[in-house]
């Protein structure tokens, strides 16, 4: 009695190890609706070329994504080469000098070669050497690469859970202090339903100035190839060059609170007639509507459209009162 029992236990528990199972499997099958997607629908390509002619899994259509997107394949080819090289050795090893059936006579033993272990000392050195050495000539002298002049300047904040898309004019910086003087369309939402879209020039420097108003954040756009972190109380400069129009979707890619999986938006690249078009329609405060659900959000869109309020700082001010 006891052995069938204990045999009904484990069926029991068997049959319940499958229900986590069975609901992850109907969770995945489930179709989900995001109307925020933040990559291209072309599938993966792993050697093929892509729109802009590198062999990289998706497409990238920025000027610093295409330099860092190009160490992609030979980097992946010396990887590739590497395991090969590694892993056939050890077949060989395992294969030509395994025990034999009969006989119990050792191998000859081989203790210590230097020839060998300065080859496989010098050059993986080598090879991480010279990877080093490219990578940091595409990080400094493409990816953080400043321009003098730029096509659109804008400052950017995040905040939970949504995005403050605020303005410059290009050609007002003051060399002394840094700062540019605001044109006047602030743009701003937040949630799923409320992901405001920054509009940007396509073919010029643009320089995006990030901050954060509560907890790290991560501005990240996939087709970009181009992620930085929001901090708070630190300015975050980089620039980006847009090499092809269309509408691209961005997320927060640091987790930063409940809503995060929901803190989307998207840049409209557009030809730089129609930047100027929209940025002359929308001489005000063009605002995205910011979803209600989420905190901290309030946003200044009346005289003051040109400066960026910091929505936990205005909300703290507001409780005190």
């Amino acid at each position: 009695m006891r052995i069938l029992a204990s045999s009904g236990l484990r069926r029991r528990l068997a049959q319940l190890a499958l229900v986590p199972v069975v609901g992850a499997v109907l969770a995945a099958c489930t179709e989900q609706v995001n109307h925020n997607p933040t990559g291209d629908q072309a599938a993966p390509n792993l050697f093929g070329e892509t729109a802009n002619g590198i062999g990289f899994p998706h497409e990238v259509v920025t000027t610093q994504g295409i330099a860092s997107a190009g160490l992609y394949l030979p980097i992946f080819l010396i990887a590739v080469f590497i395991f090969v090289l590694v892993e056939g050795l050890l077949l060989f090893l395992v294969l030509r000098y395994r025990k034999r059936s009969t006989g119990d006579d050792l191998p000859q033993q081989t203790h210590g070669n230097n020839k060998l272990e300065i080859i496989w000392t010098v050059v993986p050195m080598i090879t991480v050497f010279i990877l080093f050495l490219v990578s940091t000539n595409v990080l400094v002298n493409d990816v953080n690469a400043k321009s003098e002049d730029h096509g659109a300047v804008v400052d950017v904040q995040a905040f939970r859970f949504g995005w403050i898309f605020d303005y410059q004019d290009p050609g007002s910086l003051d060399k002394q202090t840094g700062e540019y003087q605001p044109v006047g369309v602030t743009v701003t939402g937040g949630g799923r339903e409320g992901a405001p879209t920054m509009v940007l020039p396509v073919g010029e420097p643009v320089l995006i100035r990030l901050t954060a108003a509560d907890v790290i954040h991560s501005w990240y756009v996939p087709s970009f190839f181009f992620k930085r972190d929001a901090i708070p109380g630190h300015i975050n400069e980089f620039e980006i060059t847009i090499e092809k129009p269309g509408v691209y979707g961005g997320q927060c890619a640091e987790f930063c609170g409940l809503a995060h999986g929901d803190m989307y938006f998207a840049v409209d690249a557009r030809d730089k007639a129609d930047y100027e078009s929209w940025l002359a329609e929308n001489g005000g405060a063009a605002t995205g509507g910011v979803d209600p659900g989420a905190d901290a959000e309030t946003v200044n869109t009346g005289e003051d459209a040109g400066t960026i309020t910091d929505p936990v700082t205005e909300q703290s001010s507001e409780e005190d009162a």
